[in-house]
């Protein structure tokens, strides 16, 4: 079985769900063939996906997550929502339980609202408010670093791990890992490995990991032994990143087996399937 942690979706819906980007435009491109929810339900049905998680697509729908919890309603049995609130703003925990509450989140998502910005989108005083209501709602709380925002974004999760223990923290793309600088480390790093002893962190590769390892002309099994090695399998979770990485539904599952097939059976079933159902056991456990 495969649960598939990042999918992706955009409607083709243009007049009840418009475009409302963070960076105040669409980039080119994202609106010319939606991967909408049906789209994605038929992908998976092809694929042998059994649910999804659908991840709030920032970059056209901005904090208006309105589409990827419809979506989810739509399809109970196949799918849940993981949607994205801006917690820099003292409305941010009410927003939350918004989310979860009354639209039936799985889990809450930060990133970076524009490049540059200090570490308060996650971080600052009003963000921990945030980290609150997540764990009052205990549900999981996904972190998305970029390349240039990495290093000091693990600094500042540190002790933010440490005081908030039970809740289960997912890095989605491996924190941006640089995986293509190779072996022995594929980029592992001291802010990474600082991460190691908190259990509560748990790591989501995707198919951004893999083309990078794949344009230099690395496999992706050594990387992902690499760090299971650190972390372990029950701290690994898999999701496709449609929508946004290039490449059919298929191809992108289509990597995701090729990249665990060399690992022991119940590796793959680990990083394929019961991280992500243990991750969200409530919210799964509902749609069956």
């Amino acid at each position: 079985m495969i649960l598939d942690s990042h999918a992706h979706i955009v409607s083709d819906d243009f007049a009840r769900y418009p475009a409302a980007p963070l960076s105040g435009q669409v980039r080119p491109g994202d609106l010319d063939d939606p991967f909408t929810v049906e789209r994605l339900i038929g992908c998976m049905d092809e694929q042998g996906v059994e649910q999804a998680l659908v991840v709030q697509r920032a970059h056209i729908y901005g904090y208006d997550n309105s589409y990827v919890v419809d979506s989810a309603q739509r399809f109970p049995k196949r799918l849940r929502a993981v949607c994205m609130v801006d917690a820099r703003h003292a409305e941010a925990p009410r927003v939350v339980r918004h989310w979860v509450c009354e639209r039936g989140a799985a889990a809450i998502r930060l990133t970076e609202p524009y490049k540059g910005a200090d570490t308060g989108w996650f971080a600052g005083e009003a963000a921990i408010n945030v980290w609150h209501a997540v764990a009052d709602l205990g549900v999981s709380l996904r972190l998305h670093f970029y390349r240039w925002n990495r290093d000091a974004g693990l600094r500042a999760l540190v002790p933010l791990l440490r005081e908030f223990r039970a809740v289960p923290i997912v890095l989605d793309h491996l924190s941006n890992l640089p995986v293509e600088s190779g072996p022995p480390d594929f980029g592992f790093d001291a802010p990474l490995r600082a991460l190691v002893e908190l259990p509560n962190v748990h790591l989501m590769f995707s198919t951004i990991n893999f083309a990078r390892l794949a344009t230099a002309g690395l496999p992706a099994a050594p990387m992902l032994e690499r760090v299971m090695r650190e972390f372990g399998p029950r701290r690994l979770l898999w999701g496709s990143d449609i929508a946004q990485s290039t490449g059919s539904y298929a191809e992108l599952v289509q990597r995701a087996r090729l990249a665990v097939a060399p690992l022991a059976s119940d590796v793959q079933e680990q990083l394929l399937h019961s991280t992500t159902a243990a991750l969200h056991a409530g919210a799964l456990a509902q749609s069956t």
